[in-house]
């Protein structure tokens, strides 16, 4: 049970990871998200403020990401078309990035400045990596690592 719990785990955290390069986000209004979508958000996160909603594709499904601010942090939230969470983002204070992913970003970019940091969760709440924005070279990339540190994922903003 606990293998196929990990196979499930990472087969999601990939097609997210990877999937993700195939979302073509577009910004929607509230009333272009499904209801079951907003019921479970409202119903989740009843003190959020700020909401967004936009919409994507990843391999070929419609899924709907709310932007929202609550507490004074930022999260993202990720679900299917049918309300079911597919990952998670909580904004967090670079100074809290593991030892691991800082030493990652400093040895692919010496001379960077990490900006802005966010963790990528599971619907558990499991971490399974970092989105971080980093500034060098008078360029700003957004790189994508897992908790080990590997760069998975480079895109220049």
């Amino acid at each position: 049970m606990k293998t196929q719990f990990w196979i499930t785990t990472i087969l999601i955290t990939f097609l997210i990871a990877f999937g993700q390069a195939n979302a073509s986000e577009k910004e929607v209004s509230k009333h272009q998200v499904p209801k079951v979508i907003l019921e479970a958000f409202e119903k989740a996160y009843p003190n959020a403020q700020e909401v967004e909603f936009e919409k994507g594709m990843i391999e070929g499904k419609a899924v709907y990401e709310v932007e929202y601010k609550e507490n004074g942090r930022e999260y993202e939230i990720l679900y299917d078309s049918d309300g079911a969470i597919l990952q998670k983002e909580e904004a967090i204070d670079v100074k809290a990035l593991p030892e691991p992913i800082i030493q990652a970003i400093s040895k692919a970019y010496p001379k960077a400045t990490i900006e802005d940091a966010e963790k990528v969760m599971n619907p558990d709440g499991t971490v399974t990596g970092y989105e971080v924005e980093i500034k060098t070279a008078g360029k700003k990339l957004e790189l994508e690592l897992d908790t080990y540190g590997k760069i998975l994922k480079t895109e220049q903003d």
